[in-house]
């Protein structure tokens, strides 16, 4: 289904438009770049052997990020290309992306979207959705499936030792006399939600339920971003 990556979900709707569905945790500074192979992606899987290049699928790749990816103090970004000189030609190559700012408190995007990013970043949410309903009962269902966890696990521990390895390099990069006990990624996501109007609350229970931090760590970087 993919060719020479790993989704995290995707997706086909009836009429055969493809998507591409990511969470981003970190700000790596690489979105547009990963962007760009993700939709060269859903392109590869677009033009079948003889098909007409006019009669190709849209593709939707879509972020969802624990941070603001441009800095621009909005919860939604939609991204698709255009003729310089003539913005408003209508240049269709059928691509579009969006990042969406889970952090983000301004409530730009409709209701149910904005219930579901509340559940993502762990804010209280309307239970009586129909989507959340669902949603809640499928993940229920998935964690009892044995095969799913497993599958699920040893992808999970992969990742965790790409990640430690990173982190790894990181420290060993440092500058001899920084304080290897802060990690600055972590500074600036805290900075960024600080910087969106979250509350000390909200911040420390984002950093609790979202990045798995103790109650300890989410404090002690909350007071370390609000000193700096």
């Amino acid at each position: 289904m993919l060719r020479g990556g790993r989704f995290d979900i995707y997706a086909e709707d009836e009429e055969g438009n493809r998507y591409d569905v990511e969470m981003q945790v970190v700000n790596h500074q690489n979105l547009p770049q990963r962007t760009r192979f993700y939709q060269s992606s859903l392109a590869n899987d677009a033009f079948e052997r003889g098909q007409n290049y006019s009669q190709a699928d849209n593709a939707y790749v879509i972020f969802f990020c624990c941070f603001d990816p441009f800095g621009l103090r909005e919860q939604r970004y939609e991204i698709k290309r255009r003729v310089s000189k003539y913005p408003d030609y209508p240049y269709r190559d059928g691509e579009t992306t969006l990042f969406f700012d889970i952090t983000n408190l301004r409530q730009i995007v409709g209701p149910k979207l904005q219930n579901f990013l509340d559940l993502i970043a762990g804010r209280k949410v309307d239970e009586a959705d129909d989507f959340i309903v669902q949603l809640r009962q499928r993940i229920a269902h998935v964690k009892q499936d044995r095969k799913w966890r497993k599958e699920y696990m040893q992808r999970t521990l992969y990742e965790m030792d790409i990640e430690n390895d990173r982190r790894r390099a990181i420290l060993e990069g440092r500058k001899e006399g920084r304080d290897e006990g802060v990690d600055e990624e972590r500074l600036a996501l805290v900075r960024d939600l600080i910087d969106s109007g979250q509350t000390k609350e909200q911040v420390e229970n984002f950093l609790v339920n979202i990045r798995k931090f103790s109650p300890q760590q989410a404090q002690k970087y909350y007071q370390l971003a609000i000193k700096k």
